[in-house]
């Protein structure tokens, strides 16, 4: 059974605290486990959460990783600039942590 949010698309605010949820609990948790808990906190599916991960090793990437460029969504790609012009993380640590 597909969760309730399944298709819907995502906004930018969404996309940005999936990143900073992500990034908060990766170090401290399993990756199944971080993107469990995140699926149930927005009512979408744990394909639909390791879909963006996937989405956001290739934007970090320029699509030599993960997905092809054409599954890229402006809501992601502009989370992540955002996220990298923070200052808070690296491009490289961030990379790390989502591969």
């Amino acid at each position: 059974m597909k969760a309730k949010r399944h298709y819907e698309k995502w906004s930018l605010e969404e996309a940005k605290s999936f990143l900073d949820f992500y990034l908060a609990n990766i170090t401290r948790k399993a990756y199944s486990v971080v993107l469990d808990l995140y699926a149930k906190q927005v009512d979408r599916t744990n394909d639909a959460i390791a879909f963006r991960v996937k989405e956001v090793v290739s934007i970090l990437t320029n699509a030599e990783k993960g997905l092809k460029r054409d599954k890229w969504t402006t809501e992601f790609i502009q989370a992540v600039e955002d996220k990298l012009n923070e200052g808070s993380i690296s491009k490289n640590k961030m990379l790390m942590l989502f591969e």
